[in-house]
């Protein structure tokens, strides 16, 4: 097995900062023409991707399997936490994961009276400019990568660390960011009602995050790291 532990070396080497086949073979005393060798077989993988003038970053695939990790121990979690969040806002709530250029709903809750946004756990929709699609796009690292950078929108919505919107339905959305190891953002969970829910966004986020944080306990006591 001797490939494969200079595989997860060179990997690792890689998610640790090194940028360039010189730097991975010095950190992991692998030989320069074998941490070579790696990286491309790596990099046909998308475990490891090169971006220009950056070098070497940890690969797609390493983020999707992340995200299905991540994906399975929010799903054991999230009802508890959404019915309960349901219950003491009177609105609807979801909590969403990002699946390429769609998202998710891991779970979902409505009030039994009042304005309902019904959403079926299992439901995908495309990533759009309602405020869960800018919360699971503010925080990716490809933006950042592409030399270009998330966007005003994005940037702001990152600084504040929650992200409201309005639809023509005068459907309003209230969406904070769920963090995993590393605390990287592995999910949106978001408040969804009547235009009211603008003028109690303080509370409601205050309710939000603590409901994120409960979720976010159980993620990182399941996947430490």
């Amino acid at each position: 097995m001797k490939a494969l532990d200079r595989a997860v070396a060179v990997l690792t080497a890689v998610a640790e900062g090194e940028r360039h086949a010189s730097g991975v073979a010095a950190a992991t005393g692998v030989p320069r023409s074998t941490a070579h060798r790696l990286l491309r077989s790596l990099r046909a993988h998308r475990l490891v991707d090169e971006v220009e003038e950056l070098g070497l970053v940890v690969g797609s695939r390493v983020h999707q399997l992340g995200a299905i990790a991540h994906g399975g121990a929010l799903a054991r979690v999230a009802p508890g936490v959404v019915e309960l969040l349901c219950e003491n806002t009177r609105l609807s709530v979801q909590i969403y994961q990002r699946r390429g250029d769609s998202v998710e709903c891991l779970a979902a809750a409505s009030p039994l009276d009042g304005l309902r946004d019904v959403v079926e756990t299992g439901a995908v929709a495309p990533l759009g400019g309602d405020a869960t699609s800018l919360i699971l796009t503010a925080w990716d690292e490809r933006l950042d990568t592409a030399g270009g950078g998330p966007g005003e929108t994005l940037r702001v919505v990152r600084s504040r660390g929650w992200a409201l919107t309005e639809a023509a339905d005068s459907r309003t959305v209230l969406s904070v960011p769920v963090r995993g190891t590393s605390h990287r953002v592995v999910a949106a969970l978001s408040l969804s009602g009547p235009p009211r829910l603008r003028k109690d966004a303080a509370r409601l986020r205050t309710e939000l995050r603590k409901a994120a944080k409960a979720l976010e306990d159980e993620v990182r006591g399941t996947w430490p790291g």
